[in-house]
């Protein structure tokens, strides 16, 4: 499927001329995390983290649901709910979006998931594709029980662009009743949205001077307050160069406290946060990746907040799976950062990396 402007994408085609990062941080402890049921030769991608339940963010023993889908060596994508204790040694179920009349699903990619509206029900977002419409990805949102019994809804952010055809939605992150993601259109790559699911109503993320733009991580700070993460580009109309976060209103939909980052603080580093999580201290931990050049990895990122309440500086680690020849971090769990790594044979492997 077509993925949407993100690093990601620049580190798979910088792979060919350069390997990743090759060093560590210290006191970083890894863990491979896998399909259990995956066939020798095929990819595991790790890609969401919630706690169950709103467990104690504190609580790094809590059970949490991870997403993600599965590649086998021939055939389609199949998503992947986790549940279980961010170490690995819980339960894996296989959820499709299911076919029906006019649509044969041909593959399931799940992003986010999060606590559903009772105990043990969960809400995910992703995307799915139809042999009818080809490489294009559509949004989806499941609301139900784990075993994928629930309701399975198409998000279509079609009422923001009422003269242009949308080719394609990704759905990344959902909390506190919303879900943010990208779609493009056939005549700009890379718009972002907030989907309200209460009210099925979509709202467009808009950066003044930005001509391509993603949101892949939200946060609930309570109330009516989101603090949203992601990349975007005020030159390039296909691709990303910098990291953002940004406050959003619920009541309001306005947006406040734009604030960009790039990797180390470096103007040349391309950057992208791929996801977010509380600090626990008032700020968030992200993970973002960055490529600089040839080089390229991953990072463990914390931003304080100022007492103005503003983004405060980033303090940066990067880290990179052990003899992997790519990194990539897509998730964050307290200090768990969850992605892929490969190892020169691209097949892709979940881990995660806790920071101690």
């Amino acid at each position: 499927m077509k993925k949407f402007i993100v690093v990601a994408a620049l580190l798979l085609a910088a792979c060919g001329s350069s390997s990743s990062s090759s060093s560590s941080s210290t006191g970083t402890t890894y863990t491979a995390l896998n399909y259990t049921d995956a066939a020798a030769g095929s990819s595991t991608l790790i890609t969401g983290v919630r706690a169950v339940d709103n467990a104690s963010t504190t609580d790094t023993t809590a059970n949490v649901y991870i997403s993600g889908f599965y590649a086998p060596t021939s055939g389609n994508k199949v998503g992947l709910l986790y549940t279980g204790p961010v170490s690995g040694t819980g339960t894996w179920q296989t959820l499709n979006f299911p076919s029906s009349t006019g649509a044969t699903v041909s593959g399931t990619e799940l992003y986010g998931p999060n606590n559903g509206s009772t105990s043990g029900t969960v809400q995910i977002v992703g995307n799915y594709t139809t042999t009818e419409n080809g490489s294009g990805a559509l949004g989806l949102l499941y609301q139900g029980a784990t075993d994928g019994s629930g309701t399975w809804s198409t998000l279509n952010p079609q009422s923001l662009e009422p003269h242009r055809s949308i080719l394609n939605t990704i759905a990344h992150s959902t909390m506190g009743g919303f879900v943010v993601g990208n779609y493009d259109t056939d005549l700009i790559t890379g718009k972002a949205f907030i989907y309200d699911i209460a009210n099925d109503t979509y709202y467009a993320i808009t950066k003044p001077g930005a001509v391509s733009i993603t949101a892949y991580g939200i946060w609930y700070n309570g109330g009516t307050s989101y603090t949203i993460a992601g990349g975007f580009s005020n030159t390039n109309s296909g691709g990303i160069s910098t990291a953002y976060v940004v406050d959003w209103d619920s009541s309001t939909h306005t947006t406040s406290n734009w604030t960009t980052y790039t990797y180390n603080n470096l103007a040349s580093a391309i950057t992208h946060f791929e996801g977010i999580t509380t600090d626990n201290n008032g700020g968030y931990n992200l993970v973002a990746d960055w490529v600089i050049g040839n080089t390229l990895g991953a990072a463990f990122v914390n931003i304080p907040r100022t007492s103005n309440g503003a983004f405060g500086t980033a303090t940066w680690t990067s880290y990179a799976y052990p003899g992997a020849t790519i990194t990539s971090a897509n998730t964050i769990f307290l200090n768990n950062a969850l992605g892929i790594f490969q190892t020169g044979t691209g097949i892709s492997y979940g881990y995660v990396a806790t920071f101690n």
